[in-house]
C-alpha cells in the first residue's frame, strides 16, 4: 500500500512536472524545445490511473502551465486575475482529459490523434469567442515564435496547425516509451509521426534560408521608436490625468508637444546613424488630427528625415472619434491614415470607436502598404484581410503597457510574428513600453527592443509577391480538423456506449 502512494505521488509529481516544462516552454522563458516533449511525463504518469486522478493530475499541469504563462492578468483583471489564470488552466484540463479519454475509446491506428485533435480545436475555438478571443491570448505554438524554421506551416494552416503537430510529437514520443521496441507490436505508427516535426522543421530551414536573398538584394529599412511617455513622470505631469482604459490621454497642448518632441528626438537618433525607409512611432495617440499646428510639425520632420512617418492620432470625424494611425512620406504629405479596429473596453469605454472594416491599402515606393494600430495584430483576420487586398507590408503603432509588466509584450509581439508567417507579409511596429519590432515575410526578427526602455531600433526586411495558401482560404484547415475532431468524438462516444 505504501508503495502505491509512493508512486501515486510520483504520477502527480510527473504532472507537475510537465506543467513547468509547458510553462517554460512559452514566451517570456523561450525553451522553445520543451512544448515537444513537455506533456510526455504527464501522459505516462495518466497509465493505469482511475478517471478521477487522471483528471487531477491533467489539471495539476495545465493550472500550472496557465499560471506561469499569464502572470501579467492581475495588471488587467486585478484581483479577478488570478482566477481567470486557474480558469484557464481547467479549460486546458478539460479538453486533455477529453481527448484522453478519446484516445482510449477510439479504435483504430487512428487513435493517436484524439489528443492533438481535442486540444488544437478547442484552442483555436477560444480564439473567435468574444471574450477570450480579446484577452486569452496564449497559445501553445506560441512556444515557437523565435524559431522560423517550425512556423511556415502556418502559411497554409494557421497556428492550429502547429499546435497539433506539438501536441502529436508529445502523444507519439509518450506511445514510444510506453511501448519499447523490443515486443511483438512495434510501434512503427508513432515513430513515424516522429518524423513530422524534424520534416517541418527542414522544410522550414529551407523556406527561410531562400530568404536570405531577398534581404540582400532588396532590403527595406525600418526604424521604430519606443518613447515610454506612459511611465514618464514628466511627460503624465503635464496632462490633466486623463485614462482612456488602457493608457494615458494627451489632454493637453503641453503634454502633446512633449511626446511628440521624446519621439522626434529619438528619430533624429535613428537617422544619424542608419537611414530608415520608415520610422513608425507608438501608439501613444499624441496628436488630434485637428491640431494643424502638431500635424505640420510631423509633415515638417518627415521633410527634414527623408523618410516617410507612421503616427498615432486621434481622428474625430462628424460623427465617431477613431484611434487612428497616420502615413506621412518624405514630401511631408499625408498618404492614407486607417483607424484601429480592434478596440478594447477600455478605449470604448472612454469614446473610441471599432474602425470599420475597409482593409485599405496604400501605394508606396516599396509596394501596397497597409496600417494597422496595436491590438489589431492580435486578431489572424485583420492582417489576413489587409494581405488579402494586397498589402506586402504592415507599419503598427502599438501600446503594450499594462501597469509596466514586463510579460505581456512578448506575447503581443509573438502574434505579430505569427502575422507575418500566415500571410508573407512584412512587419514594422513602435511602441510604447513593448517591443517594437522589424520581421520579415518568413517571422525572423531583425530588429527588437528592450521592454520599458526608451530607445529606437532599426531593421531591415524585404517583401514578397503573392499570397499564401492562409491568407486565401483562412481558417479552412481549422475546419477540417474539427471535421475529424467530430469524427473522432462520435466514434468514442459509441464504443463508450457498447463498453457499458
Amino acid at each position: 500500500m505504501r508503495d502505491a502512494h509512493m508512486n501515486l505521488w510520483k504520477s502527480y509529481g510527473a504532472a507537475a512536472a510537465s506543467g513547468l516544462l509547458m510553462m517554460a516552454s512559452m514566451p517570456g522563458y523561450d525553451l522553445w524545445f520543451l512544448a515537444w516533449v513537455g506533456l510526455v511525463p504527464l501522459l505516462l504518469a495518466l497509465r493505469g490511473r482511475s478517471s478521477v486522478h487522471q483528471y487531477l493530475m491533467i489539471n495539476v499541469a495545465c493550472i500550472i502551465w496557465s499560471i506561469g504563462t499569464h502572470g501579467w492578468y492581475p495588471s488587467i483583471f486585478s484581483g479577478w486575475g488570478y482566477l481567470v489564470m486557474i480558469a484557464g488552466g481547467l479549460y486546458y484540463g478539460a479538453i486533455l482529459k477529453m481527448g484522453y479519454d478519446m484516445s482510449k475509446r477510439v479504435r483504430g491506428w487512428y487513435s493517436i490523434f484524439s489528443i492533438p485533435a481535442a486540444f488544437s480545436v478547442w484552442e483555436w475555438i477560444k480564439t473567435v469567442v468574444p471574450f477570450t478571443k480579446t484577452w486569452w491570448i496564449e497559445l501553445l505554438p506560441k512556444s515557437q515564435w523565435t524559431v522560423p524554421e517550425n512556423l511556415q506551416l502556418l502559411s497554409i494552416t494557421g497556428f492550429i496547425g502547429l499546435s497539433f503537430l506539438i501536441l502529436l510529437t508529445n502523444v507519439s514520443l509518450a506511445e514510444m516509451i510506453e511501448r519499447g521496441w523490443g515486443g511483438k507490436k512495434r510501434p512503427w505508427i508513432p515513430a513515424f509521426f516522429l518524423l513530422l516535426p524534424f520534416m517541418n522543421y527542414g522544410m522550414g530551414y529551407a523556406t527561410v534560408q531562400g530568404g536570405a536573398e531577398s534581404l540582400a538584394e532588396r532590403p527595406i529599412t525600418i526604424g521604430a521608436t519606443v518613447d515610454l511617455a506612459n511611465q514618464d513622470p514628466e511627460v503624465l505631469a503635464l496632462g490633466n490625468a486623463g485614462f482612456a482604459g488602457d493608457g494615458y490621454v494627451a489632454d493637453t497642448d503641453d503634454m502633446k508637444q512633449r511626446i511628440f518632441d521624446i519621439n522626434s528626438e529619438l528619430s533624429r537618433q535613428l537617422q544619424e546613424g542608419r537611414k530608415a525607409d520608415f520610422i513608425v512611432w507608438g501608439e501613444n495617440e499624441f496628436m488630434n488630427l485637428d491640431d494643424r499646428w502638431l500635424y505640420e510639425q510631423v509633415q515638417e520632420l518627415s521633410r527634414e528625415l527623408g523618410t516617410t512617418l507612421v503616427v498615432d492620432s486621434v481622428w474625430n470625424t462628424d460623427r465617431v472619434m477613431y484611434d487612428t494611425a497616420v502615413m506621412i512620406d518624405s514630401a511631408g504629405e499625408e498618404l492614407g491614415r486607417t483607424p484601429k479596429i480592434f478596440t478594447l473596453w477600455g478605449e470604448e469605454e472612454y469614446g473610441f470607436s471599432p474602425g470599420p472594416r475597409q482593409y485599405a491599402v496604400y501605394d508606396t515606393e516599396f509596394g501596397k502598404a497597409a496600417l494597422a494600430v496595436c491590438w489589431d495584430r492580435h486578431d489572424p483576420s485583420i492582417l489576413r484581410n489587409y494581405a488579402k487586398e494586397g498589402a506586402r507590408l504592415v507599419l503598427i503603432p502599438a501600446d503594450d503597457d499594462f501597469g509596466g509588466d514586463a510579460r505581456f509584450p512578448v506575447f503581443a509581439a509573438s502574434d505579430a510574428v505569427f502575422r507575418a508567417v500566415e500571410n508573407r507579409i512584412a512587419i514594422g511596429s513602435g511602441s510604447t513600453s513593448g517591443m517594437a519590432q522589424v520581421i520579415t515575410p518568413y517571422g525572423e526578427v531583425t530588429a527588437a527592443s528592450e521592454v520599458n526602455e526608451r530607445q529606437f531600433i532599426v531593421g531591415d526586411t524585404f517583401v514578397l509577391e503573392g499570397k499564401t495558401f492562409y491568407t486565401n482560404y483562412g481558417d479552412a484547415f481549422a475546419y477540417l480538423l474539427s471535421a475529424c475532431f467530430v469524427f473522432l468524438f462520435i466514434g468514442s462516444e459509441r464504443n463508450k456506449r457498447r463498453m457499458k
